[in-house]
Order: structure tokens, then sequence, then C-alpha cells
């Protein structure tokens, strides 16, 4: 399966990367919003070829004007009909995350860091299932 993943945290791309290679997957990560928006959504002057992602794993909260929930309404804006699945990852919590849980439909599976692999295998396998 290709992913995309997005974190602010070189940290956290280099474990989700690995965990998920691990596993088989192609993954291409990015650190900024945009990034991985250009990724998608390659502009007509650029050379880049667009990402089909068969799934993403978004930061919630990432430095910059551009957060993890901007990056999911903009996918979803341009793919109403495509049915990308949508992991969030969030170390946010309290009034910020019930902010953020507002906002975000009811079936996206939201992840809080720090997670066990196994952890975003199970959301994986389920929601690569339906």
């Amino acid at each position: 399966m290709n992913i995309g993943v997005l974190d602010d945290n070189p940290a956290i791309l280099a474990f989700l990367s690995t965990t998920l290679k691990m596993d088989g997957h192609t993954v291409t990560t990015h650190s900024t919003g945009l990034a991985m928006l250009e990724a998608i959504f390659p502009s007509s002057a650029s050379d880049q070829q667009a990402q089909p992602y068969d799934l993403v794993v978004l930061d919630l909260l990432l430095p910059g004007t551009m957060t993890g929930a901007d990056v999911f309404f903009a996918i979803r804006k341009e793919f109403e009909s495509w049915q990308l699945p949508v992991i969030i990852i969030t170390a946010v919590s309290g009034p910020t995350l019930e902010q953020f849980r507002r906002i975000l439909p009811d079936d996206v599976p939201l992840l809080r860091k720090p997670f066990a692999p196994r952890a975003l295998r199970q959301l994986i396998s389920e929601l690569t299932a339906k």
C-alpha cells in the first residue's frame, strides 16, 4: 500500500516510516501540510507526478498556518467521492483536541501520541478492510 505521512517531528516521521515499511508499505513522508498537498495535487507548472496514496496519516497540529485538519479538508474537498482513508495522529489534549474533534467527521480515527505500532497497524487494517 502507498502511504503518505505528515508530521513536523523528524523522530515521529522516522518511526512511522520504519514501522510502515517493515509491514511492506511504500511510504512518503512530508514535514509540512503544503508539501503533502503539493505531492497529492502538483501544480501544472511542476514536473512532479501526483502521489496516489492509498492511505494518509496526518499529524493534527503543525507549526505555521496549515494544520493536519486543513490538509484533511483540502483532500476531502478535492476528492469528494474518493474515499481516501485518513488516520489523524496527535499529542494534543484537552480543549484544543475537543475543538478539532468537533470539526472532524466522526468516522476519522484519531491516535493519541505516543502510540504502539500495533495500534496503527490495527487501524490501517480496519480502514482498508472497508
